[in-house]
């Protein structure tokens, strides 16, 4: 298991940033796009959200998952689907986020494999479990545990990799998108996505 002293619950500020990502299409393929984006926290001209604060939050989230991969990601991922985009931006999360992907593997993944489905209890199971050997993950309110729960099922459903509680492979996504993290040493991606 990853360090879990790693643990934070910034996930929660908007789950997947599909959205928000493809809003700063203008932007997000320049070679200074984090001076780019820093600008936009500022004059809101792509993201169009009514205030700074949030802005900033989600600015701060944006950066933190464009930079754990090198730039090269970004120039493969301009030209994906849009279903494939969004399971290149569900990587970013897994890597961006260790209580994310820990979610992933030990709930997710191991249900899969054996047939079951995921539901918000299941996923409660787990944060408890963490929680109940980590302080930081311990310190935090309900209520940002049910939003951590909540933001993480649904950006699977986003993926395609949740219907309803089904947990599902059932994605129609091209040979040399998987390709490319085999090609990147990152090969594990495949299996968490039920391939």
């Amino acid at each position: 298991m990853k360090e879990i002293n790693k643990y934070d619950a910034n996930f929660t500020a908007g789950g997947l940033l599909s959205s928000e990502f493809k809003s700063l299409y203008p932007i997000l393929f320049e070679s200074n796009f984090i001076v780019q984006i820093e600008k936009e926290r500022e004059l809101n001209n792509f993201l169009g959200i009514k205030t700074e604060s949030a802005r900033k939050r989600i600015v701060t989230e944006i950066k933190r998952r464009y930079n754990v991969v090198k730039k090269s990601f970004w120039e493969w991922f301009k030209d994906l689907s849009e279903k494939e985009q969004k399971l290149a931006l569900f990587y970013l999360c897994l890597k961006t986020y260790p209580i994310v992907l820990d979610i992933h593997i030990e709930v997710a993944l191991k249900k899969y494999k054996i047939g079951n489905d995921l539901n918000a209890f299941s996923v409660k199971m787990r944060l408890d479990e963490i929680a109940s050997v980590n302080d930081i993950v311990g310190s935090w309110s309900e209520s940002t545990l049910d939003k951590l729960n909540s933001q993480y099922r649904t950006t699977l459903k986003e993926c395609g990799l949740l219907k309803g509680e089904r947990l599902s492979n059932h994605l129609i996504i091209s040979d040399s998108f998987w390709e490319y993290f085999e090609d990147i040493g990152e090969s594990w991606f495949k299996e968490v996505c039920f391939k």
